[in-house]
């Protein structure tokens, strides 16, 4: 009996195989369980042509092609029912910059690898490391952070409210080319710095209705080349009012006049009482 169940399955991989453009054989191939085949059915169906030959990826920008490889595991040469998918779609979605994959069975004899991978969005600066994050504030284990032209990011929760805050800058896309750094204060504000991490220029912004206080910033410099100025500090904090701070030994700016005479610092009005904020590291 068991001898007959054997050649009732290998006539039935047989038929599937010659039917298959037709009736959609690579979907019940797929399907099929190798250890219902006899060893006559499998060498038969390695003696047609069903062997991987080909492995193809789709989607992949960082993700070096010899880590998928090494993730799929031994494919060339071997029969493609015999590739467990489930396991190595996990394997090459551990892969650092992977954010998804996905594995099809082409037959008669190749592999498709579909990546979806995480895009770098801003560095992250974490208890004395920078770490890659993604848009949706995502860190991405294990790649690189050389990455440059990124923003840095300071300040526990920055990465998952990143987004918001970016794209509210972004309607001023000339003064959002400037940032090169974001801090989260708290859990409910930022400041922006531009120009250079160390030494640029702090912008202090609101809790709320930050796309207001970047507009004003952005018409204020357009009218008064403020930010080209020996400007420290911009604090945008309070709706309606601009305190600015300029660096050591520079003097109050005239609005009217493009000369800044040696002196301090300048305000346009009272600067306002401060309030205890600290970027909460993590």
């Amino acid at each position: 009996m068991r001898r007959m169940s054997n050649h009732i399955a290998s006539a039935a991989a047989l038929t599937v195989l010659a039917c298959g453009s037709i009736w959609g054989a690579p979907k019940l191939l797929s399907q099929l369980e190798l250890s219902s085949v006899s060893g006559t059915a499998v060498e038969s169906l390695s003696a047609v042509g069903l062997n991987v030959e080909n492995v193809t990826v789709e989607g992949r920008v960082k993700t070096d092609p010899a880590d998928i490889l090494d993730a799929l595991g031994p494919a060339r040469g071997t029969l493609i029912l015999a590739i467990d998918v489930p396991q190595a779609r996990q394997r090459i979605a551990a892969l650092p910059w992977v954010r998804s994959a996905e594995i099809v069975r082409q037959l008669p004899n190749s592999l498709h690898i579909t990546l979806d991978e995480h895009v770098a969005f801003a560095l992250w600066q974490s208890e004395g490391k920078y770490k890659l994050v993604a848009k949706d504030g995502t860190s991405i284990a294990g790649a690189d952070s050389a990455q440059p032209g990124l923003t840095i990011l300071v300040g526990k929760g920055a990465p998952k409210n990143a987004a918001s805050l970016f794209e509210a800058l972004s309607e001023q896309p000339h003064l959002k080319a400037r940032v090169r750094a974001a801090v989260r204060l708290g859990s409910h504000r930022w400041n922006v710095i531009l120009d250079a991490v160390d030494q640029g220029i702090i912008i202090k912004l609101p809790e709320q209705d930050v796309s207001a206080a970047w507009d004003t910033l952005a018409a204020f410099d357009s009218k008064h080349g403020l930010l080209g100025k020996a400007v420290a500090e911009v604090d945008l904090r309070i709706a309606g009012r601009l305190t600015v701070k300029l660096l050591d030994g520079y003097a109050p700016i005239d609005p009217n006049n493009n000369e800044a005479p040696p002196a301090q610092d300048v305000q346009w009005d009272r600067e306002p009482a401060k309030k205890k904020e600290s970027a909460n590291s993590v």
